[in-house]
Order: C-alpha cells, then sequence, then structure tokens
C-alpha cells in the first residue's frame, strides 16, 4: 500500500509534466470512446434500418407500370398463396381506382395544370399551351386497401403515413361502405366524420380524415379492399401487393420464390439493393469508427509508454536508492504503475467527457462525408381493361411505415439513416475503464522491464 500511495503522488510532483501527459492521453481517450460512441449509434441504426426498411417486394401485373403499361390484374387467391412461403411475415394488397365526375360526386382540390391537361388528353400543345379549350379535371383516386393506416406511406404517394386527424378508420376485412378521406379532399367537398359522398352510385360514409403530409395524398380516398372491388367490379382482382418478409437477408431467396410461384403473370421487385446502398455509407463509419478506436486506444498506450521512459530515467537515481536499502523490484514496480494508472483515469476522465462532448458532431461529420445519393420513382396511370375509369399503376399501395416498395422515392429513407442518436451507455462506461486498464498495462510494461535492470552501485557510481 505504500508503494501504491507513494506512486499515486509522484504522478504530482511535477506539475506540468503531469498536466501535459494527461491532456495528450485526455485526447487520445477522447477520440477512442466519440468513435465507440459512433460505433454504437452506427450499429444501432443499422440494425433498426435492416429490420425495417429493404425487407419488402413489391408484386405487380406482369407490364403493369404507369402510364406505358397494361397487364392483367392479379388475383387475391393468387398473392394469399404467398403467405406460404417461407420467411413472409405479411401481405398487403390494394386496388386503386381513379374516379372521374361522372363517377363520384367528389371534386378533385388538385388543379390540372399543363401536365394533367397532357396527361388527360386535351391535346395540350408544345411549351404548355393548350390546343383545345376541353377542361380535362383531375380523377379523385380511391384506394382498396386491407393495411389502413400504412395505405400511403411515401414513395410516389408522396408524404408519410397516413395520420387519422378526426374519426376512426376501418377494419382491415371490412367491406362497409365507409371511407377515410384527405384532408384537402375533406376541405374541398366540406367533408367531415359522418357526411357521405356517392361513387360507382353507391353512397358512401366518411369515418375518418387523414393527414399524410402531401396535397397528393391528402386528395386521395382508402376505403376497404373488398368494398373497392365489389363496387367498381372487380371482384378479387389486386394490382398492387407489398410481401414483408422478416429480414432483409432473406429478401433475395424470397424474391425468387416468389417469381417461381407466381410465373410470367407478374413483375416481381424488391428494395434489397436500393436500402443496402442507403446503408453503404453507415457501414463505412462503422468501418472508419472501429479503426479509428484501435488506433486511438494503441496511440495513448504508446504515449503512456514514452512518458513513463522518461520518468523511470530520470529516477534512476531514486529507484537505486531504494533497491540499495533493501526495496524489492515488485515493490518499486507497483509504485511506478501506480503512477501511470493515475495518470491514465485522470486522463480517462477527461476524455470520457470530452468524448460525449464530440460524438455527436463527430459521428454527423462522418456521417455526411460518406453519405450517398438517393434514388427516385415515378408512377403514373393505365386505364385497367374492362373496368371504370382508371387504375393507378403501381402506386395505389404502398408498404407499411418504415418499409419501402418497388417504385418508391427513398430520400426518406435518406434522410432516417442519417439521423443518428448517440449516447453513452453502460456499455461505453465499462470500455472506458477496461481502455484505461489496458492503456495502463501496455504503458508500464516496458518502463517496469527497465527497472529490473537498475543496478544500484551502477547508479551510485555514476552520480
Amino acid at each position: 500500500m505504500n508503494a501504491v500511495r507513494r506512486g499515486i503522488r509522484n504522478a504530482f510532483r511535477n506539475a506540468m509534466r503531469s498536466v501535459g501527459v494527461v491532456v495528450i492521453l485526455a485526447v487520445a481517450i477522447a477520440l477512442s470512446i466519440s468513435m465507440l460512441i459512433a460505433r454504437d449509434a452506427v450499429t444501432t441504426k443499422i440494425n433498426t434500418v435492416r429490420a425495417s426498411t429493404g425487407n419488402t417486394i413489391t408484386v405487380s401485373p406482369k407490364g403493369f407500370f404507369g402510364g406505358q403499361g397494361g397487364g392483367t390484374p392479379l388475383t387475391t387467391a393468387q398473392i394469399n398463396d404467398l403467405l406460404g412461403l417461407s420467411n413472409v411475415t405479411g401481405v398487403q394488397e390494394s386496388l386503386s381506382e381513379n374516379l372521374t365526375t361522372t363517377e363520384t360526386s367528389l371534386k378533385s382540390p388538385t388543379l390540372a395544370g399543363f401536365l394533367g391537361r397532357q396527361f388527360g388528353g386535351s391535346g395540350a400543345g408544345v411549351g404548355g399551351s393548350s390546343s383545345s379549350t376541353t377542361t380535362f379535371t383531375i380523377p379523385v383516386r380511391v384506394t382498396g386497401t386491407n393495411s389502413p393506416g400504412n395505405a400511403v406511406t411515401g414513395g410516389a404517394n408522396g408524404g408519410g403515413s397516413e395520420k387519422l386527424t378526426s374519426g376512426k378508420s376501418f377494419s382491415p376485412t371490412s367491406n362497409a361502405d365507409v371511407a377515410i378521406v384527405g384532408s384537402t379532399l375533406a376541405s374541398k367537398n366540406k367533408l367531415k366524420v359522418g357526411s357521405t359522398f356517392t361513387a360507382w352510385s353507391t353512397k358512401i360514409t366518411v369515418v375518418g380524415i387523414f393527414n399524410a403530409s402531401s396535397t397528393f395524398t391528402d386528395s386521395d380516398v382508402l376505403m376497404p379492399l373488398a368494398t373497392v372491388q365489389k363496387l367498381a367490379g372487380a371482384s378479387g382482382e389486386v394490382t398492387s401487393a407489398t410481401v414483408v418478409v422478416n429480414t432483409i437477408d432473406n429478401v433475395a431467396s424470397v424474391d425468387k420464390a416468389i417469381s417461381k410461384k407466381l410465373g410470367s403473370v407478374a413483375d416481381v421487385t424488391s428494395t434489397q439493393a436500393t436500402a443496402e446502398a442507403q446503408l453503404a455509407p453507415l457501414n463505412s463509419v462503422k468501418t472508419i469508427s472501429t479503426y479509428t478506436l484501435i488506433g486511438s486506444v494503441i496511440g495513448a498506450a504508446i504515449i503512456l509508454l514514452l512518458s513513463m521512459l522518461m520518468i523511470v530515467r530520470e529516477r534512476r537515481r531514486e529507484v537505486g536508492v531504494l533497491k540499495a536499502l533493501g526495496a524489492p523490484n515488485r515493490s518499486i514496480i507497483m509504485q511506478f504503475i501506480a503512477e501511470s494508472t493515475t495518470f491514465t483515469v485522470l486522463g480517462a476522465i477527461v476524455g470520457f467527457l470530452g468524448g460525449i462532448l464530440v460524438s455527436s458532431p463527430i459521428t454527423s461529420a462522418l456521417v455526411n462525408a460518406s453519405g450517398g445519393s438517393t434514388s427516385t420513382g415515378v408512377s403514373g396511370f393505365v386505364r385497367r381493361t374492362g373496368g371504370s375509369g382508371f387504375t393507378g399503376g403501381g402506386s395505389g399501395f404502398t408498404p407499411p411505415a418504415g418499409a419501402t416498395g418497388g417504385g418508391l422515392r427513398f430520400g426518406g429513407l435518406h434522410s432516417t439513416v442519417t439521423q443518428l442518436h448517440t449516447s453513452a451507455g453502460w456499455s461505453t462506461l465499462g470500455f472506458a475503464l477496461i481502455a484505461a486498464i489496458i492503456i495502463a498495462a501496455l504503458g508500464s510494461t516496458v518502463a517496469t522491464a527497465t527497472i529490473v535492470r537498475i543496478r544500484p552501485a551502477e547508479v551510485l557510481r555514476s552520480e
């Protein structure tokens, strides 16, 4: 105990040297702590994103893409069969119909503009001028879904998942003549919970009003899938389905299984590659932080090693005297280990606080420096043979919150990926303690070895 106390006191014998050693160690340890926190935050984000993003597969009729495709609708039976595939946790289906003013009493709040007139076939001329006086009115999009609450998430629909501002939603298995309507559409048509409108010559009751933070999406109507299939004369038909896989790692195998099961009647696309591309910056940050963490610990150990070598060299006479008085090597070595441990603990305390303070900006800088671009998708409309109005080309249904499907914008995913929360938990505290012990041990090893070789007679003779 005397050797330990003497070693701790010796750490403060030279104030300037002690402050210098502690500061240099603190910088190295702060970098280590900040890299550990960054690595933990990135790892947590990667695991979270991989658990809920990129694990979906979009299934649509073969050739059914925008206004340039066709295809025959898939059936509910075909889609439900996919539930039996390994690693599939859910299947969400939708059927989109675009109703004209002759098919519904609703009026769209969206102005046609040049693109709308061109799309509507009114003969828009070059440069945005119309060669016809025909007035084209944007149809009202009605989406039948078995996944209310997640039917318009992001993607080509724009905005986030629908959030009810009043009323309630409908059951996924409902076949009632009910609907929840977007806030913009409700305002245009003076609708509220309990109001009614007509669609396909049927009175539909509004049970809820939602907001999805998108003018386009807030002009939509969501109804039970079975109801839309019945009223549109599309019994058992599905224009889009999203298969949810348990993990992103199983997406490729499920994709192949779906393609094999449905054959040539469907287009099957997954978001795995896009999600992995979005996660690439985080994987780079994880690698950088790991190597920097290792380098910082080694650097701190080298700093302490060199410092202790200089301290032992300065105290050769003291060591010689102690040995001449009968002090065993073990006691002297313990004294210097206590001194180096004191430096390390002080450096760890200061470095730990500094590492917490700089971890967030360092993590953000690393992520932004490694960030990639996002990709975008497009969608349009295609007339469904034998049906009324227009049917949305792959944009009628989108995966649940946190998931992404084919033809989606991944800007939201990019934002989610780059929004990291850094925090220092007990694991970080434990690492700081272990790192301090390792640094103290490594920094004392060579220094203590030189103590053993010091001969009292040689030291005293030289003095």
